[in-house]
């Protein structure tokens, strides 16, 4: 009776502290005071229960730094104010500007989001967040998986950057469709006027039978596109494209057709025995897909074509052509028929005509 009544005191005592500094004990098994190195400490144990305004925090241990203004929380630690929930095996908190540091196997899940990592600083007041180590996110909203090892969120901009060997994975829940872009830098603005993720440094995307190359690439969340600048390079099937800059259009992530601007080129493999490549040249290509095969290929303005035919006898040679416009027509994947539109100029090249062609 008189060891709970001396409990009962010191718990009291604690609570007239705690919520003179904001921050009130609401349960605790067991309640020490000392002082280590001149520093007044209060160390709680068991079923320990804090509260700060909407703040609620547990735990089994907690070591109460008075001047310092700062609870250390050890083990099953978690820490919530409603919205966004820590979990970690360890979490220093400053109670006056309500900052939280999270060690060991971290995780915090908001109304869209779950966060993974080693390492945790986050904000209940602004809801600003760096974590680093092993990184994870998923957004349960739009299902998308990203991976890094350091990232950082700032609210204010409604920004968040993820870096070193970062990657985003996007599922579509309709089509199973699945985008997958790669980089040293992910970036991602979550604006009204401007939702989209940006890659940069060594970007890679991956989508179906599309692989895609280059410094910089944007991807447009709402609609559907994606933007490769610096040096792009992509590969569909057997084509292999170019040009300055490439717009990669989706339809609920499958891939709807790929335009090619500035110095445009697509090869596609003609022969793999010879390893001979159909040419189409331009300032402008749109290479559009349908049911995951090419469809069709159009090289508008000083538009050139190279393409190896067969007739009808089974003549093989080789036909180069140039234009304002060309387009070039696919069934099943495979060349069907060429159509040339204004200013045509073309020269055929009979199969013994074993000279270099000059597709420039």
């Amino acid at each position: 009776m008189v060891r709970n009544v001396i409990l009962l005191s010191l718990l009291i005592i604690a609570n007239l502290f705690g919520q003179s500094q904001g921050i009130e004990l609401i349960h605790a098994d067991k309640h020490i005071g000392k002082k280590v190195g001149g520093e007044q400490l209060r160390i709680f144990e068991g079923n320990v229960h804090f509260q700060q305004d909407t703040i609620h925090m547990w735990c089994d241990r907690a070591v109460m730094y008075e001047e310092k203004e700062k609870i250390d929380f050890e083990g099953h630690v978690i820490i919530t104010d409603g919205k966004s929930t820590i979990r970690a095996k360890k979490i220093e908190y400053y109670w006056q500007p309500q900052q939280s540091y999270c060690y060991g196997q971290v995780r915090i899940k908001t109304e869209k989001d779950s966060l993974y990592s080693e390492y945790l600083e986050y904000n209940f007041k602004d809801g600003s967040a760096l974590a680093r180590e092993n990184l994870y996110i998923f957004n349960r909203e739009n299902l998308t998986h990203i991976w890094g090892q350091y990232g950082f969120y700032n609210p204010q901009e409604k920004f968040s950057q993820v870096s070193i060997q970062a990657h985003l994975m996007k599922i579509d829940s309709a089509s199973n469709d699945t985008l997958n872009i790669f980089g040293q830098v992910l970036q991602y603005f979550d604006r009204k006027e401007e939702r989209k993720a940006v890659a940069i440094d060594s970007v890679t995307i991956l989508q179906g039978d599309l692989k895609a190359v280059c410094d910089t690439a944007i991807y447009w969340i709402d609609k559907d596109l994606a933007v490769l600048k610096h040096n792009p390079r992509a590969w569909y099937e057997d084509s292999r494209l170019k040009a300055v800059e490439m717009e990669v259009y989706f339809d609920s992530l499958r891939l709807k057709r790929i335009t090619l601007i500035g110095e445009a080129e697509a090869r596609t493999l003609a022969d793999s025995t010879t390893g001979e490549e159909d040419v189409l040249k331009g300032k402008l290509i749109h290479f559009h897909i349908k049911n995951k095969k090419a469809e069709r290929i159009i090289a508008i303005d000083n538009a050139s074509s190279l393409y190896y035919i067969t007739d009808e006898n089974g003549e093989r040679g080789a036909n180069f052509a140039t234009a304002d416009t060309i387009k070039i027509f696919f069934q099943a994947g495979r060349l069907d028929s060429i159509s040339i539109i204004g200013g045509a100029r073309g020269t055929y090249y009979p199969e013994a005509f074993k000279k270099e062609i000059d597709v420039e």
